[in-house]
């Protein structure tokens, strides 16, 4: 598939966003299209919804501006599959000279950005183009930032696994976010979403000392092993806070048999970000 579209990682040059343009009218198909390419966007033209479909199905575009009134696919059906199939990476603009308040909303309803009345000027066309262009740029930024934090969180879990110690991390409302496999084994508990502290089943002793973590003014320090029997085997816990901006944001639960060598955790005194 060819990709008209920005890319987020050209960050040392402007991106030059890629537009579809769809419209029965020939004459306004080609008066956008050389407005906008005299201002370095990327312009493709399709004469009706058949033709654009056809276009989107080989090629990727950062903005479409679909005409409303035209034979066979209308710009409220091409508009919802654009959507659709573009997952919401295609900007859509409606361009239309039957302008009304049912129009414009049912254009929204059907996952349009913008909505624009004809006829218009240059300047009004690039003003609409512009806007349609900073949505584009908020939803690569988006698909940036998921990228980044799924290889973080990828290879965060993969750090973690690695360990031969067992770890069970807290977050700030003392639920378990993360176990490793070590830890599941240890435990004999499966990590499940919106698992509760209490699921974990820990003795009396390790519950009171995780209280006293998250009940401390100043948690950032080394805490005293635990003693912990579970399912006939004694298990040494060792609790280290994590800290965000001097507040505490989780607790960090290793889990070893007392005849194993301790891993102490970054820093010996709990984990700062």
């Amino acid at each position: 598939m060819t990709d008209y579209s920005g890319h987020p990682s050209s960050s040392t040059k402007p991106l030059r966003f890629s537009v579809l343009v769809v419209d029965d009218e020939e004459g306004m198909r080609e008066g956008i299209r050389r407005v906008l390419e005299r201002h370095a966007y990327t312009v493709r033209t399709a004469e009706d919804g058949e033709e654009a479909i056809a276009l989107l199905e080989s090629c990727r575009f950062d903005i479409a501006l679909v005409d409303l009134k035209m034979p066979g696919i209308s710009g409220f059906e091409l508009t919802r599959h654009v959507c659709t199939s573009c997952d919401g990476r295609t900007i859509v603009v409606i361009v239309s000279a039957f302008a009304s308040v049912e129009a414009a909303v049912e254009a929204m309803r059907q996952g349009a950005f913008d909505f624009l009345v004809k006829p218009f000027t240059p300047d009004d066309l690039l003003r609409v183009v512009e806007r349609a262009s900073d949505q584009r740029k908020l939803v690569l930024e988006r698909d940036a930032y998921l990228l980044e934090l799924t290889s973080e969180q990828t290879l965060s879990r993969q750090l973690v696994n690695s360990m031969w110690e067992g770890l069970v991390i807290l977050n700030d409302e003392r639920r378990p976010v993360l176990m490793n496999t070590r830890a599941e084994h240890l435990l004999d508990v499966r990590l499940r979403d919106g698992m509760a502290f209490e699921s974990l089943e820990l003795s009396d002793d390790v519950r009171a000392a995780v209280d006293r973590v998250y009940a401390a003014t100043n948690p950032d320090g080394a805490i005293d092993s635990v003693r912990l029997e579970r399912a006939g085997r004694e298990l040494v816990v060792r609790l280290a806070p994590y800290m965000r901006d001097r507040t505490l944001a989780g607790l960090m639960l290793f889990l070893r048999s007392p005849d194993e060598p301790s891993a102490e955790p970054p820093g010996g005194k709990g984990v700062t970000t």
